[in-house]
């Protein structure tokens, strides 16, 4: 009987210790969220480019000249959606805000609990696969008032939050909601470097042989001015093919040292649902340390250290991890945060994507 197909190891999340008495909720969410998109920012952008249905067709119904504000928005994937809105996006991740600059969308660096925005301010937001960063209900409480008190008497909001009952390549552990989530990055590329052959010294260009076809004074006079400057030009060359050689031999005992550090691995495939925006923890921690406090951010990651049979069967799993927080929703516990803000009513919810979603309607402040 042939054996069942192995997991990647990159799809499968580990349990993560909300009760930590040494950190506040804000420095998990800072160290778990917040410092590992940073880091992944530019991979992170390049899988997201594709609108997601619901999404599309809640911003392509909303009246033209509508204001709106993209809370948690990523490299801005949403911002453009439909160009007779106006809409604003916000992400506590500058590397990401940078993107979004780059492509021409308003966006700007902030807090998902303290937006910089006036009350009643906005017609319409979305939050996209955000909230289930924050660390307590309390603070995914906070975050959709946050949201409600940007918005006008009447306006609209779509949340997406990633679901515990998950159909798609991921397969939770029903009975655990908070967990880490990995996202490997992608080996760098090994430098290409082309030797250049030196030049063989050639005498007279052919061009100024046929100037004199029939040899003379002027023109043996010119045949020695073209062998002395090939021999210079040889001997140039010469002294280049050195350099170039002692560069490549320099440049492969890097690669051969990065060889020893990290092992080659394939880009990983895009992770449905991760919108890198929310407020919440950030850090960068090895896929097998991900239940403990995990090293800043901005340091190397270790390698992954997964059992062997998983490890090394899987060339991805040598790619350096980072391992994001994410509170899995279970059905229902959306709207049940919706209900205690005393705020909106729910127009709308179902299930896409592995995501839970709600549209509301602003009902008072």
């Amino acid at each position: 009987m042939a054996a069942p197909p192995q997991k990647n190891p990159l799809h499968v999340p580990s349990p993560f210790r909300v009760q930590e008495p040494a950190m506040t909720p804000e420095q998990k969410e800072q160290q778990y969220v917040h410092d590992v998109y940073q880091v992944i920012a530019p991979h992170f952008s390049a899988t997201r480019y594709k609108p997601w249905p619901v999404v599309e067709e809640f911003l392509t119904t909303m009246p033209p000249g509508y204001v709106g504000a993209d809370v948690g928005c990523g490299n801005g994937k949403y911002i453009g959606v439909n160009p007779k809105l106006f809409m604003v996006g916000s992400d506590r991740s500058s590397n990401l805000i940078s993107i979004c600059g780059e492509r021409g969308h308003e966006a700007m660096v902030c807090d998902g609990l303290s937006l910089p925005y006036r009350p009643e301010f906005f017609d319409f937001a979305i939050s996209i696969a955000v909230i289930h960063h924050f660390i307590s209900p309390e603070r995914r409480v906070a975050a959709i008032e946050e949201i409600l008190r940007v918005v006008r008497l009447g306006g609209r909001v779509l949340i997406f939050v990633w679901a515990l009952e998950q159909t798609g390549k991921r397969d939770f552990d029903k009975d655990v909601q908070d967990v880490f989530v990995p996202w490997a990055m992608p080996k760098k590329a090994e430098p290409k470097i082309k030797v250049k052959a030196p030049s063989r010294p050639q005498g007279v260009k052919k061009k100024d042989r046929k100037k004199h076809p029939k040899g003379g004074e002027e023109g043996d006079k010119e045949k020695e001015n073209g062998e002395e400057e090939a021999k210079k030009e040889g001997e140039a060359n010469e002294t280049t093919a050195t350099e170039t050689t002692a560069v490549l031999a320099q440049a492969l005992q890097d690669v051969s040292l990065d060889k020893k550090e990290d092992h080659k691995a394939e880009m990983p495939q895009e992770q449905e649902g991760g919108s890198s925006s929310a407020p919440a923890g950030d850090a960068a921690t090895a896929l097998s340390s991900s239940s403990a406090p995990a090293s800043n951010a901005q340091q190397q990651p270790q390698e992954s250290s997964a059992s062997p049979s998983s490890a090394t069967s899987s060339p991805e799993a040598a790619a350096p991890v980072y391992n994001r927080y994410y509170h899995l929703f279970q059905k229902g516990e959306l709207e049940d945060l919706i209900t205690k803000t005393n705020k909106a009513t729910i127009v709308q919810n179902g299930y896409d994507r592995d995501n839970w979603w709600c549209i509301l309607e602003k009902t008072s402040n």
